[in-house]
């Protein structure tokens, strides 16, 4: 991949990119290539494929919302570093808290970071279920990030309780996001939120069209959520 080919598909989303952080980026590809060799990070192995559904997607974000100085944004089912990797160095006076339940995934994320020497990004190893109940995350960020393959109302309840109000829950999903939409409303209310902001894109190179949808809270989130491990997939809100 070369700078001006990335710039130009970043300016199209509307996201500025520098050429250190280009650098960054690539490093981070590179990586996270080498990596998946050994632990399954991800189901792209195309070069191309991943520059563009990985790190471009992931920064896609920067377009809608304002990753202020100093603000605190938790990736939910991280996996390999996304988005939080990217996202991060794009703001790197942003703090990034970047969480997964599998050991393997947070083992290569912290390996990522200490590579590219990213000093506003921590990784977590943890269910969201259980930090969302614990008072040193419940209600202290002002975002969550993710791009986990969940329904909407599930990623909803893992989200909503870790930030606080008038805080952001911000979900990548594909063109495919209504039946989910309507699905969710019961979760919507029961978690005090606001109905989504939805905004659209288009991945260059005719790979896909996404969405991502930005919900605010409005009020502290009843105590009963999140509910116990397995329960937000089992029996969704």
């Amino acid at each position: 991949m070369d700078f001006g080919t990335f710039q130009s598909w970043a300016e199209t989303l509307g996201v500025p990119v520098s050429e250190p952080q280009f650098r960054l980026f690539e490093q981070y590809v590179s990586l996270l290539a080498a990596k998946n060799e050994e632990v399954n990070l991800t189901a792209i192995r195309d070069e191309r494929e991943a520059w563009i559904k990985h790190v471009l997607d992931s920064i896609a974000a920067a377009r809608f919302l304002d990753f202020k100085s100093k603000s605190k944004w938790l990736d939910i089912g991280t996996g390999g570093g996304l988005p939080g990797i990217p996202l991060s160095i794009l703001f790197p006076y942003t703090e990034f808290v970047l969480l997964d339940s599998v050991q393997k995934k947070v083992d290569a994320v912290k390996g990522f970071a200490d590579s590219l020497h990213l000093m506003n990004l921590q990784a977590v190893w943890d269910r969201a279920e259980t930090i969302g109940q614990d008072g040193s995350h419940r209600e202290q960020y002002d975002g969550v990030l993710t791009r986990a393959v969940a329904p909407l109302r599930v990623l909803l309840e893992l989200s909503i309780p870790l930030i606080h109000p008038y805080g952001k829950v911000v979900i990548y999903k594909g063109p495919d996001y209504i039946t989910e939409l309507n699905e969710a409303r019961n979760a919507i209310v029961k978690l005090h939120a606001e109905p989504p902001r939805v905004y659209h894109y288009v991945l260059p190179e005719h790979m896909g069209d996404r969405t991502i949808l930005e919900v605010t809270k409005k009020e502290p989130t009843p105590a009963a959520y999140p509910r116990r491990p397995g329960l937000p997939n089992n029996k969704p809100l």
